[in-house]
């Protein structure tokens, strides 16, 4: 390890002091409009080379000192113009370089609205910019995924929540919309510190219900494999930019049957100081969206209210005239979410509220050095607050009093009325009527600080560019979690502050080096960089952990466009990409909400006024720790090809995705014994009822009454032991991988002149398979043994408790979008037919060193099984057993299979007590492979703009109402189509500009 560092150290050095050679030179020019010749002030030069950059002033001139490189490509961009490339060759200073810029309209020969390659990139990355979001009118910027290659596209609406899901499937095991990355304008939208009922719903990706869509200029997902610059994801990246820069008034006003939508923008030139310095730009930006779940009862709805400022500016006078310094900083806020207290269906006054609030802000500041042994250096920090609050409102009603359990504490409870600054651990509640208001508090922060310095330099032709960096991050909570508004009324609940958790700090080192290297006619781009994350969850038993992310890119363009613009064969590149991606864990997974064990242990006889008191003896079900939890990762790997034949370009990837260490809850038993009082034993004491006085030990659970008019004296009620197993719950790591693998494809063809018209072909084959080899207790502890106590047995299965244990799938989506693009009267329209060509499923039992589940003709005979019959031939019902059993009097393992057949003839209380734990198919159809025939989908959209004052979209997805079904061959039966495809649907926008 020595001698390789020392053999790295060397080459630096060696690098520096060839770097240190090379003659620096000046680029001056100035950036202008191709229409009007006007001056194109704040617009951003990039040389590509050497990532040195200027930012052009009131003029539009722009000066980059220190250039080192021969040959670079410069780049020009700016909000509301076509990025301008040009190569250009530094052999001395240039003083005046023309930048001509066309205005981003629809008056251009060229126009796209579908998602953009990223050619440069050496991983697959595609941009949807403002004139594709524009087209297809976004609501949530999750619609852009019906833009990438065999996307489909879904209902546009805000009540249920939206997620990115990057080469992943719904309803799939591996968390993989957790492990997708988002950010806006470089601030990570996290849900690490967010709690949900991770049993039940396991974690989700982050919600983008309340992101602005109409404050969006672009999007990039990165699909492939990232830059080690990202951290703490597992599934893509997904990089949302805002508008930035000097803007007219625009109004946008939007409308479709269930969403209604209007905003306001303006970037704000804010002038120059005395001395000629600019004062930067002021973007601000202002949106209401209202969004409803059916028009058939239009009171559950989802509002977003948004307010977002940005303040940029670049600093390039005084100490900073050589060497600028550009700023941004923007603050968004929204106050927002669901609510269904309108809907006149529900019992009046009931609702469901649901809060959606957000604040984020972000600081970032570049600083071009051009030094020799540093080009940038870059600082960012970021802070992002939600506000998740429910509120649910419900209407109770008892005719008898009910207890309601608040203790967390092991122990034996007593129902008592409620009784204003006593512990009240269980309450008794009148019988009758009434309302009561239960919340949950959940306030996630995530803060973020980053350092990162770029080294960029020629060394003949080859050109290097080296990142390093290091981030911090830091996640906690700030809810108090569960609690009720009207605490004496409330139903059984436990406190569980969720601000009292420790927080989750993580810092992250990378370091990467880019390579450009001539070949022939083309160039050998190669990237490696490697991550080192650490993370600490201070005052917890998880401590402090490590993880090493390796990530590789390589691409050869053999064929470079520039140079074959005449040929059959104009471009030809390969490129490859492997490597390590490791997601934290969420809050509900290193601290799950604790449940809580009830059990009634004694009822007394109703009272004169109907009161009746009831004993509990409670056990907290707390996750346990476990000291061997890994961070889930993904291993990826990827290999396309990109050619361009006569003008028709042709993208193909394929992909491999092996998620490792996914995050599940492992459950297991413990043995409880607890006192319990028969009801006929009380029923029987000579005490009268109505003078009763029952008191409870908390700590044995005996009961004993007294008589309050001292006639007779106190009576301690007979009790019996009762003995059950209760489960307990420990996040572990599922042993085996995930399996994804895929092909993408996308084929635009060359443009047909006279009709203004290019096709697009994109598609994907996807195939998931992932099953269970894990050892799953399970005891159905609801249930009564033979003896008539509680179940006595726990099972033990390999894949878990279900009849099955994993499943398979694939599918091939291809989509065709015709695009006709009118210059002349600015207009385009698309025709997009979405197609479903495979969607096949099935469910899986299975175990590599055996069989796991048999095919069997009758349920009720389930030992008459064939082991020679496959569960997945003719229809059959199954039946699967553990492969072991123990007992609460004896914990040694007792093989199932054996000891079942055994029972049936010498021991029918054990074969009646061990059915219980074997597990049958409800159905005969359950592993039939399930085909759903092919169907479509088609979508029509254009866009009309009026001079530059205004412009109009209108879509129709599902223009021809297909109102089809589709056949299962599973269940050799026909579906409605809306399960795959959206109703008809269409929108309306109109923006005007002043």
């Amino acid at each position: 390890m020595k001698s390789a560092l020392k053999h790295i150290a060397v080459l630096a050095c060696l690098l520096l002091s060839a770097a240190v050679l090379a003659q620096p030179y000046t680029v001056k020019g100035t950036v202008t409009d191709k229409a009007t010749g006007e001056p194109v002030e704040f617009a951003t030069v990039v040389l590509e080379a050497s990532e040195q950059w200027a930012v052009a002033d009131a003029q539009g001139r722009f000066s980059i000192p220190g250039v080192k490189v021969p040959k670079t490509v410069i780049t020009a961009s700016c909000l509301g113009y076509v990025s301008y490339s040009i190569e250009i060759t530094v052999s001395k200073d240039i003083d005046n370089l023309r930048i001509r810029m066309d205005q981003d309209n629809l008056a251009l020969e060229k126009a796209v609205v579908t998602a953009k390659e990223n050619e440069s990139a050496a991983t697959t990355s595609r941009t949807i910019d403002k004139a594709a979001l524009e087209h297809m009118q976004v609501m949530n910027v999750t619609d852009i995924s019906s833009l990438l290659p065999g996307g489909a596209t879904s209902s546009a609406v805000l009540t249920s929540e939206q997620q990115f899901n990057i080469r992943a499937g719904t309803g799939e095991s591996g968390n993989s919309s957790f492990g997708t990355a988002v950010e806006v304008d470089g601030v990570r939208l996290s849900n690490n510190a967010t709690y949900v009922d991770f049993k039940s719903n396991g974690v989700k990706g982050v919600s983008t219900n309340n992101i602005a869509s109409a404050n969006v200029e672009s999007v990039e997902v990165i699909s492939g494999v990232p830059s080690v610059e990202y951290g703490d994801m597992s599934s893509g990246v997904v990089k949302i930019n805002t508008k930035k820069g000097k803007t007219p008034w625009s109004v946008t006003m939007s409308t479709s049957p269930r969403t209604k939508q209007v905003s306001v923008s303006k970037g704000f030139g804010l002038g120059q100081t005395g001395s000629g310095a600019s004062r930067g730009v002021l973007n601000t930006s202002l949106e209401y969206t209202r969004s409803i779940s059916e028009q058939m009862s239009p009171y559950t709805s989802y509002l977003r209210r948004q307010l977002s400022l940005t303040y940029s500016n670049t600093i390039s006078s005084g100490i900073f005239q050589s060497k600028p310094l550009r700023l941004t900083a923007g603050v968004t806020g929204n106050l927002g979410g669901l609510d269904n207290s309108a809907d006149p269906d529900k019992f009046s006054e009931t609702f469901v509220r649901q809060r959606d609030n957000a604040i984020r802000a972000n600081f970032n500041a570049g600083w071009l050095l051009s030094l020799d042994w540093i080009t940038n250096i870059e600082f960012s920090a970021s802070a992002a607050l939600s506000d998740k609050q429910s509120r649910e409102n419900k209407l109770y009603h008892e005719s008898v009093a009910m207890t309601a359990m608040h203790a967390r504490e092991e122990g034996y409870y007593m129902s008592e009325p409620y009784s204003a600054g006593d512990a009240n651990n269980a309450v008794m509640v009148a019988p009758g009527s009434w309302y009561n208001t239960m919340c949950v508090d959940d306030r996630p922060l995530t803060t973020k600080m980053t350092l990162k310095a770029n080294w960029a330099h020629n060394f003949g032709a080859v050109s290097n560019k080296v990142k390093a960096g290091a981030d911090w991050s830091h996640d906690r909570n700030l809810g108090v979690g569960l609690y009720s508004e009207d605490f004496p009324t409330a139903p059984s609940y436990r406190e569980y502050r969720y601000c009292d958790n420790p927080s989750m700090n993580n810092i992250g080192i990378y370091l990467e080096d880019n390579l450009m290297i001539p070949a022939g006619q083309g160039r050998i781009n190669l990237i490696a960089g490697l991550r080192e994350d650490i993370t600490s969850v201070a005052g917890s038993a998880y401590g402090t952990t490590s993880s090493l992310s390796p990530r590789f890119n390589a691409k050869y363009t053999v064929l470079d466009p520039k140079l074959n613009r005449d040929k059959f064969m104009r471009e030809l590149s390969f490129r490859g990409s492997w490597g390590v991606a490791v997601k934290q864990p969420s809050f509900s997974i290193l601290y799950p909400v604790p449940s809580y064990l009830d059990v009634n242990t004694f009822v007394s006889t109703a009272s004169a006024d109907n009161t009746v008191y009831r004993a509990y003896y409670v056990r907290p079900h707390t996750i346990e720790y476990n000291p061997n939890l890994r961070w889930q990762k993904n291993h990826q790997a990827e290999f396309g090809i990109d050619t361009d034949l006569a003008g028709n370009k042709i993208s193909l990837v394929a992909y491999y995705t092996k998620s490792m260490d996914t995050y599940k809850l492992m459950t297991g038993y413990e043995r409880l014994s607890y006192a319990f009082t028969n009801v006929a034993d009380v029923q029987g004491l000579p005490i009268p009822a109505g003078d009763r006085i029952y008191r409870l030990d908390p700590a044995t659970g005996v009961v004993t009454v007294s008589d309050r008019t001292g006639a007779q004296p106190a009576l301690e009620v007979n009790h019996s032991v009762r003995k059950q197993f209760i489960s307990t719950s420990t996040e572990v790591n599922q042993n085996s991988p995930l399996n994804r693998f895929g092909l993408e494809w996308v084929v635009v063809f060359k443009e047909i002149r006279p009709i203004h018209t290019t096709i697009r072909v994109d598609g994907n084959f996807y195939s998931y398979r992932s099953y269970n080899t894990d050892i799953e207790a399970y005891c159905p502890s609801t249930t009564a043994g033979s003896d008539g106590q509680p179940f006595k047995y726990i099972g033990y299965y390999f894949g878990g408790n279900s009849i099955a244990n994993g499943k398979e799938s694939r599918s091939i989506n291809n989509n065709i979008t015709l695009t006709t693009h009118i210059p002349k009267v600015r207009m385009i329209i698309t025709m997009k037919l979405e197609t479903s060509l495979l969607n096949y499923s099935r469910s899986l039992s299975e175990r590599p060193d055996g069989q796991r589940s048999y095919a069997l003709d009758n349920r009720a005979e389930f030992l008459s099984f064939d082991e020679n019959n496959s569960i997945y031939g003719d229809e059959c019902y199954t039946v699967m057993f553990p492969d072991y059993y123990v007992s609460f009097d004896n914990p040694e393992p007792v093989p199932f299979l054996e000891k079942i057949r055994w029972a049936k003839t010498n021991d029918p209380d054990l074969y009646q007590d061990l059915s219980k734990l074997v597990v049958t198919s409800n159905y005969l159809y359950y592993f039939n492979k399930d085909y759903i025939s092919p169907y479509f989908s088609a979508n029509f959209s254009v866009t009309k703009e009026i001079g530059d004052i205004a412009s109009v979209s209108f879509y129709a997805n599902n223009f021809f109402n297909n109102i089809g079904q589709v056949y299962s061959t599973r269940t050799n039966t026909y579906a409605s189509l809306y399960r795959f495809i959206p109703r008809f649907y269409y929108g309306l926008t109109i923006r005007l500009k002043f």
